[in-house]
């Protein structure tokens, strides 16, 4: 059974943490977290790290009363202990400007696919839509952050220098009285700025996905959606197998190395 109260340094008292759907809630459940706050806790809430809203000061008594309010007013609690913590997300295309992917889709898919799962240690796990990387991908267990790399076309370009002027990192270069136009792919960012630049349709762009594993970017770059489930699916499965137990991603690299890690994910 699954423990849902975070014990307080206070005698007596608890917190509990409710889910957002990749850091959205309604006006309603925010109405209804309100009402929960004032008869269970002290009417009071915290945000956590995780995209989550949490009730202090509440009584393990009024636990039962608790579940039947938070089911009448679609809350849902979130577990503790070693799982798969709630997926935080930048909002992406849905509302950035810079955002390549929909990040909130894509962390609700991993929320229904692994939300709560039971592993040897926790797994966190963040979208982030662009190469901002404003949920700090790298620094989760699993991270997934949207790119997209720019592909030329030669025949539609005026050599305006329009993309090398919004380019952060100096990968483009332009000469307009040459007709020159190059990329250095390892400065690229892929983070997209140019393509919405061009007005000429000289460059398109190409969406994908990175995966980092424990901060690590170990496979190439991911464009089809299905398939990052997979993968994801997959490096759960080899965490559940060989991860010690409490013992978390990054030290399981430490032990094993990350060879037969990305031989395991590569056959997916």
């Amino acid at each position: 059974m699954k423990n849902f109260l975070a014990r307080q340094k206070q005698d007596g008292f608890f917190s509990i943490r409710f889910k957002s759907a990749a850091g959205t809630l309604t006006a309603a459940q925010l109405l209804a977290l309100h009402e929960l706050a004032e008869r269970f806790g002290a009417g009071v809430v915290n945000l956590t790290s995780r995209q989550e809203i949490s009730v202090p000061f509440v009584r393990r008594e009024d636990f039962d009363a608790l579940e039947k309010f938070c089911a009448a007013h679609e809350l849902k609690i979130s577990p503790l202990g070693t799982i798969f913590k709630q997926v935080t997300a930048c909002q992406g295309t849905q509302t950035c400007p810079s955002g390549v992917i929909d990040s909130p889709k894509v962390a609700r898919e991993l929320e229904r696919r692994h939300g709560g799962r039971e592993l040897p240690n926790k797994i966190t796990c963040a979208v982030t839509g662009c190469p901002n990387n404003c949920m700090k991908v790298d620094a989760n267990d699993i991270g997934v952050k949207g790119v997209v790399a720019p592909k030329f076309f030669q025949e539609n370009c005026i050599y305006c220098g329009a993309c090398a002027r919004v380019c952060r990192v100096g990968a483009l270069e332009v000469d307009r009285e040459k007709n020159f136009w190059t990329i250095d792919r390892d400065k690229c960012i892929a983070c997209g700025r140019c393509v919405k630049a061009c007005k000429k349709s000289a460059l398109s762009g190409v969406v994908g996905f990175k995966i980092f594993f424990a901060g690590k970017d170990l496979l190439p770059t991911i464009h089809d959606e299905e398939k990052l489930y997979e993968i994801v699916d997959a490096a759960l499965k080899y965490f559940s197998e060989h991860a010690k137990p409490r013992e978390r991603l990054s030290k399981m690299f430490e032990r094993l190395g990350t060879d037969e890690f990305k031989k395991f994910l590569s056959v997916v």
